[in-house]
């Protein structure tokens, strides 16, 4: 047996996974079975048969249990579902990242928030995200951002003004339209001590701002409009953007006064 075999027989009728859902929580006889979950005894009898061959389950005085076996397939066969099932349900996220290597572990979404734009509220992730980063409790921000905006400059000035430092990565294009756009808001804003402001050498077209442990990460279409925004906690997806912000501000250089001429 090998897994496509193995996802094949899973995905051909619903019936089996029923039966090791409900074999996972306890064993039972074929007619138990077949009275809780309202199917034909000869079919039950017959899908109980094949997870025997296949190791996944085995009888004893009349009633059928799940081997070790079938129960990884129980649990890997749900993680695997529910994977799924956070792809579809965060997919205006996914699908505005600008590729995988940006695109967090879906386990890691179990517990997060997500704010999209629609039709009728293309604001709503900017208006999620003005609110959760006025909320961090942190004295030092993380971040990345792909465009300027004057909203978020506003929300995170409120922040320096408690004594929280910012560590910025932006493009080397997106600094030059700043400068040009307002030279000495630039240069007092890169003076004052609050922002640390790093150039990279490319494009970025994502968001990510990251507090002690607390995050949120933005993805955007193709205009610079911010499509969607997820808030998470998950310390793995922390330790995860944590990297690739370190990543970011690694390949990136430092912008300071002594470098505004």
């Amino acid at each position: 047996m090998d897994s496509d075999d193995a996802a094949q027989f899973l995905a051909g009728t619903p019936d089996r996974r029923r039966l090791l859902a409900r074999l996972a929580r306890d064993s039972a006889s074929p007619a138990e079975l077949a009275d809780e979950l309202d199917l034909p005894r000869r079919s039950v009898q017959r899908h109980l048969g094949q997870f025997a061959d296949r190791g996944w389950a085995e009888s004893s005085g009349g009633t059928y249990r799940l081997t070790v076996t079938g129960e990884l397939v129980v649990e890997e066969h749900v993680t695997y579902l529910d994977s799924l099932d956070r792809i579809d349900a965060f997919g205006p996220f996914f699908r505005h990242l600008p590729d995988r290597t940006h695109a967090p572990d879906p386990r890691w979404l179990e517990d997060a928030t997500l704010t999209a734009a629609s039709p009728e509220n293309p604001q709503a992730p900017v208006r999620e995200y003005l609110d959760s980063v006025r909320a961090f409790d942190t004295e030092r921000i993380r971040m990345i951002s792909p465009v300027l905006s004057r909203l978020f400059h506003e929300a995170h000035a409120e922040l320096a003004f408690d004594g929280v430092r910012t560590e910025l990565v932006m493009s080397e294009e997106t600094i030059r339209r700043a400068r040009e756009l307002n030279p000495a808001e630039f240069s007092v804003v890169v003076s004052v001590g609050v922002l640390d402001l790093y150039r990279y050498p490319e494009d970025v077209s994502f968001g990510l701002t990251l507090g002690d442990d607390r995050l949120l990460m933005g993805a955007y279409d193709g205009e610079g409009q911010l499509k969607a925004c997820v808030e998470s906690n998950n310390p793995e997806f922390v330790r995860w953007a944590g990297d690739l912000f370190e990543r970011y501000r690694d390949e990136s250089d430092p912008v300071g006064p002594s470098i505004l001429g």
